[in-house]
C-alpha cells in the first residue's frame, strides 16, 4: 500500500484552461483602465459564460482541490486591446500567453507606431512559449506593389481574428468607444 502511495505522490494534477481570445481596437484612451476591467470580468463574469454543466464541472474541480484551473490569453498582442487584455490575464496566478502571428515578425513590426511600441511587443512576446505563425512568408516576397501589399495585410488580420475566435473558449472584445474604421484600427 505504501508503495502505491508513493507512485501516486510521483503524479501531478492535469491542469483545467480557460482560453480567453482577444479583439478590438488598436487606440484606447485608457489601457489601464480596460485592464482593470478585464480583470474584473475574469474573476465575475468568465465561468458565466459557459453553460450550466460546465460550470458545475468547473466548481467540482474546484471543490476536489485535485485540479487547478488557470488561464491561458491568446492574442496577436497589436497594441491596444490585444496587449491591454493580455497584461490583465497575465496578473492571474499560472496564466499562459499564448500568441498568434498573423505575419512575418519582420512585416508585423512595421505595423507598431514606436520602437516603444515594438519593444512592449517582443517583450511580451518573450513571454510566449511558442508563438504561432499564421504566414510563413514577407508580404514583399509575394507582392511588389504597395497596394497588393496592403491588402495582403489587410487578409493576414483578417486571418489571424478568425484563428483567435476558433481557438478560444471566451473572446474579450473592446472597443474604444468609435465607429470602426478597417482600414485604419
Amino acid at each position: 500500500m505504501k508503495l502505491m502511495e508513493a507512485q501516486m505522490a510521483e503524479f501531478e494534477a492535469i491542469l483545467y484552461r480557460i482560453r480567453i481570445g482577444v479583439t478590438g481596437h488598436r487606440k484606447l484612451s485608457d489601457q489601464t483602465a480596460i485592464q482593470a476591467l478585464v480583470k474584473k470580468a475574469i474573476d465575475s463574469e468568465v465561468e458565466k459564460l459557459f453553460p450550466v454543466a460546465s460550470q458545475q464541472n468547473i466548481d467540482r474541480i474546484r471543490r476536489a482541490g485535485t485540479t487547478a484551473i488557470s488561464f491561458s490569453v491568446l492574442s496577436p498582442l497589436a497594441e491596444g486591446a490585444d496587449r491591454a487584455v493580455a497584461r490583465a490575464v497575465l496578473t492571474e496566478p499560472g496564466a499562459r500567453l499564448d500568441v498568434a502571428l498573423p505575419m512575418m515578425l519582420e512585416d508585423y513590426l512595421k505595423d507598431f507606431a514606436t520602437e516603444e511600441s515594438r519593444e512592449e511587443f517582443k517583450d511580451l512576446l518573450g513571454q510566449c512559449r511558442k508563438p504561432t505563425l499564421l504566414r510563413a512568408r514577407r508580404i514583399q516576397d509575394d507582392r511588389r506593389d504597395p497596394g497588393d501589399q496592403a491588402e495582403l495585410r489587410r487578409e493576414a488580420y483578417a486571418h489571424v481574428g478568425h484563428f483567435v475566435v476558433d481557438h478560444c473558449d471566451v473572446l474579450v472584445a473592446v472597443w474604444n468607444g468609435e465607429p470602426a474604421d478597417c482600414l485604419r484600427d
